[in-house]
């Protein structure tokens, strides 16, 4: 059996290998002194640090790209410098590119033998697009955190007002009641009739809070019941015609995602009834195999939809946005002015992502 030497043949042909490999292997390399100049890179550098070979080679040193190390055990520094090392097979890098700009890198370093008077080997790895990429991730991990803190409280408020203050204003209301079933002059009875007007109109007022804060109904029975009693407020408070369809097989879902599309649902339909102007609005449910598309449609007056976003006003549709997006989700908004508005939500959902990874109907 050929020895991988044998293989390889030649000194002359593993010279060979060996600066092809240099020159195309994707992680930057670069070869200093021992006095801390630069003597060879590769082209992954060239192209990492925006500096040429001939503005690197024997005219910079390593400290003017590095901008201090960092290891598990201490912050970024110069202390115990890597150059000061025989070998440092970990570490982060902060790497000064030409433009001034400062590129995260992971790095290690090797002391090259003897007979290389003390050269030492660098290889980088940009970490640029890992770190923004940890960053997303933390960011959507610290706003579903947030949601999910939001819609507790919105709960336990939501249950206060009810089982609280929803029921002193109705002990209220049976006690002017009786009171009112005594024998009273005609302005007493006038009062306690207008009192009775005034409590049945806040524990109406908190009846709607408490909806609006968070609808038992979406607990209890489901996003397509909950939705329906959306649709009846909406109708009777904005006098427009609302209409459901849904398409597909009716289940219950994971709380995040049916918790996700009542809130983005009830955005778009608020935005329509305070702005669009609309008579009319159209939402149609379809459960399909693997996602869920929701189409809400009015036929409003429709606005500039980049306008809109890029001035500032368009907060609601940010949060539409990322509620979607944490659930790997789209949401597109599709309008122009006098054109009326279409609002396209898709949401991926699995067998998992159901109550019980079981198909329920809903109620």
């Amino acid at each position: 059996m050929n020895t991988w030497r044998e293989e390889l043949g030649t000194s002359s042909e593993m010279m060979s290998l060996m600066q092809s490999i240099f020159a195309n292997v994707s992680d930057a390399i670069l070869v200093v002194d021992n006095g801390g100049v630069i003597m060879k890179v590769n082209a992954a550098l060239e192209q990492m640090t925006g500096w040429t070979e001939s503005e690197l080679v024997g005219c910079k040193h390593i400290c003017e790209l590095c901008l201090g190390m960092a290891t598990c055990l201490e912050e970024t520094s110069c202390a115990d410098c890597f150059f000061k090392q025989v070998q440092m097979p970990s570490f982060e890098m902060r790497l000064k590119t030409k433009d001034g700009r400062e590129t995260l890198v992971a790095a290690s370093s090797a002391r090259l033998p003897d007979e290389s008077r003390g050269k030492l080997v660098l290889v980088l790895r940009d970490m640029s697009a890992q770190q923004q990429a940890e960053k997303e991730r933390y960011q959507n991990k610290l706003t579903n955190y947030v949601i999910q803190a939001q819609e507790e409280e919105r709960k336990r408020i939501a249950r206060e007002l009810h089982d609280g203050v929803g029921q002193a204003l109705y002990s209220i209301l049976v006690g002017l009641n009786v009171v009112g079933q005594g024998q009273l002059s005609d302005p007493i009875r006038q009062h306690v009739n207008d009192l009775l007007q005034m409590t049945s109109k806040a524990m109406e007022e908190v009846k709607r809070m408490a909806l609006e804060l968070r609808p038992s109904a979406l607990d209890d029975l489901g996003l397509l019941p909950a939705l329906r009693s959306l649709m009846k407020r909406v109708e009777k408070s904005f006098d427009i015609q609302v209409e459901l369809h849904v398409q597909g097989e009716r289940r219950r879902y994971t709380a995040a995602i049916e918790t996700a599309l009542y809130r983005i649902i009830q955005e778009a339909m608020t935005n329509t009834a305070k702005y669009a102007r609309a008579s009319q609005l159209g939402i149609v449910f379809d459960d399909r195999d693997k996602e869920i598309l929701v189409t809400i449609v009015d036929d409003g007056v429709g606005f500039e939809v980049e306008k809109t976003l890029h001035e500032g006003k368009g907060l609601g549709v940010f949060g539409m946005k990322e509620r979607a997006q944490l659930l790997g989700g789209t949401v597109d908004i599709r309008s122009a002015p006098d054109e009326g508005t279409t609002v396209i939500v898709r949401i991926p959902v699995s067998k998992e992502e159901t109550e019980h990874g079981n198909s329920r109907a809903d109620r």
